[in-house]
């Protein structure tokens, strides 16, 4: 979409195209400079989902709640009877395990990217 727009390197809006396929959560509320962060997050999101078979029976259970469902991950740790940190650790090993699935380098985004919320 962005990649092909004519437009891309001076654009100074988020377009229509481009909200709707923002996270619930960031629609109405980024800037242009806040675009790359986003694209990378669903870079990094469509690598998990796609070797979610990879994961162990509970961490495909994260997946499920946190990149599918959106749960945030007080709810997360709620729903599976776990503390939020249990699930930012979660979250985090979820990552290095695809990277390493992958063969990534450690200083890949996929890796390095802390979980938030």
């Amino acid at each position: 979409m962005c990649r092909d727009c004519e437009y891309r390197s001076k654009c100074h809006v988020i377009c229509p195209p481009v909200e709707e396929i923002l996270p619930s959560m960031e629609q109405g509320r980024i800037d242009p400079e806040d675009l790359p962060r986003i694209f990378q997050g669903r870079i990094i999101t469509k690598a998990i989902l796609d070797n979610v078979h990879v994961l162990t029976e509970l961490q495909q259970k994260v997946v499920q709640l946190y990149y599918r469902e959106e749960h945030l991950q007080r709810e997360i740790a709620g729903k599976l009877g776990i503390t939020q940190q249990a699930v930012n650790d979660h979250l985090r090993r979820i990552r290095d395990k695809i990277g390493k699935h992958l063969k990534l380098p450690e200083s890949c985004p996929i890796i390095a990217v802390p979980a938030v919320n």
